[in-house]
């Protein structure tokens, strides 16, 4: 006997997932103050990453910031020997901030 259809898959609980990202910087800040100086910056980005996940889970993807994001997630998956992190944090800063202006731009245009 069947049970009919199965479920649709549970979309991911954006709650839970702002909740383990506060739980991901308030642990890094934690942790930051026995790690060196230089892990700050990584932490950093890798929150940044998570909080752009989080708008590709649960909000309309920008590709843009799905750059920004796949950017972060090849550098914290790789070798931080191999980054060149003040050069990729410039970057982004300024990708991040060009999706602003847009935004801002495209707001002002509809008021």
């Amino acid at each position: 006997m069947t049970s009919g259809p199965p479920p649709p898959p549970r979309q991911p609980d954006l709650d839970d997932d702002i909740v383990l990202l506060a739980a991901f910087l308030l642990s890094s800040g934690h942790g930051l103050l026995d790690e060196p100086p230089a892990y700050g910056p990584a932490r950093c980005a890798d929150g940044a990453r998570r909080a752009l996940e989080l708008l590709d889970t649960h909000g309309t993807p920008d590709p843009a910031l799905t750059r920004v994001r796949e950017q972060l997630e090849n550098a914290m998956c790789g070798s931080m020997a191999d980054v060149d992190l003040p050069s990729l944090l410039r970057t982004t800063c300024d990708q991040v901030l060009d999706v602003v202006m847009a935004r801002r731009a495209g707001a002002s245009r509809l008021l």
